[in-house]
């Protein structure tokens, strides 16, 4: 198994922001916070498009007890993801 590559500190802002968002959902976007959610999606982009699935990055992640159910709360669902990546001729 490969090493974790999102950290404890983007995975506590991501669930912050996604508190945040839930609690004031009719306010406008803090664009900061939309950038931390992108960072995240690239991230596990590039873990898919090299051959990972979410459970395999789940488990290099054990220590910061990121769940699938929470990668598909905040970044969507894996297959929507592949799906864009297959769409632009990223995944392997």
């Amino acid at each position: 198994m490969s090493a974790p590559f999102i950290t404890d500190n983007l995975l506590l802002r991501c669930r912050r922001e996604q508190r945040v968002q839930q609690e004031r959902n009719r306010q406008s976007f803090d664009p900061a916070a939309i950038n931390d959610r992108k960072e995240l999606s690239l991230l596990v982009e590039q873990a898919l498009a090299d051959g990972e699935d979410y459970s395999s990055i789940v488990a290099r992640h054990r220590d910061i007890e990121l769940t699938e159910a929470e990668l598909i709360d905040l970044i969507g669902p894996e297959q929507a993801l592949r799906d864009r990546l297959e769409r632009f001729g990223q995944l392997h």
